[in-house]
């Protein structure tokens, strides 16, 4: 019985090799001088919008990123630019500008940049920023294939509950407006309404 000498594995089949995403971004152009992307969700809407409409965060705390020339131009690159390593350096001095606007753009990087550096920078200067909005995008990075961003997430989640008061965590969710809406509010005694009407 002969072997065939020439017998070549098929890369194609190989199940021992690492299948590398593509490293160039998805296309998507966002207009900063009509459009914001939410913190929370990574959704981008009309920056007229003070709610998010997928997931119903408070916005109108966070200054759009559109008024600032350079963010605005850093955000693009973030996005669009072909190369990771220039789309890893814009991600990485937005955060250093540690300003909130910068958050929804950090968010969206996060949570659909196909390369994993590009998204561990993103979840990494996202803790840095300890805003409790980033709660919701690192739990969805902790289901990312990489497991660099996934680690990475999870030193942001610390990060966040080292910096910020459990009773802050809600700020600005539908929850925390619906329970302050829900509370009944004090009655008046006779008397400050009489003050009232003097």
């Amino acid at each position: 019985m002969g072997k065939d000498r020439n017998f070549r594995p098929d890369p194609n089949n190989n199940p021992y090799r690492v299948k590398q995403t593509p490293s160039t971004p998805k296309g998507t152009f966002i207009d900063f001088n009509t459009r914001r992307i939410c913190p929370a969700c990574g959704l981008d809407i009309k920056i007229t919008h003070n709610f998010c409409k997928r997931c119903g965060v408070d916005l109108s705390t966070i200054e759009p990123i559109g008024n600032d020339e350079i963010s605005k131009q850093l955000a693009i690159t973030a996005i669009t630019d072909p190369d990771p390593e220039v789309r890893k350096e814009a991600v990485d001095t937005l955060g250093d500008f540690g300003d909130e606007k910068v958050l929804g753009v950090l968010t969206y990087v996060l949570l659909n940049d196909p390369d994993e550096h590009v998204r561990k920078e993103a979840a990494d200067e996202l803790g840095d920023l300890h805003h409790p909005y980033s709660l919701d995008s690192f739990t969805k990075a902790l289901k990312d294939e990489s497991p660099l961003v996934r680690k990475e997430a999870i030193e942001g989640l610390k990060k966040i509950k080292k910096k910020i008061k459990p009773k802050d965590l809600d700020e600005g969710k539908p929850e925390s407006r619906k329970d302050k809406e829900d509370k009944p509010k004090p009655e008046e005694t006779t008397e400050e309404r009489d003050t009232d009407m003097l």
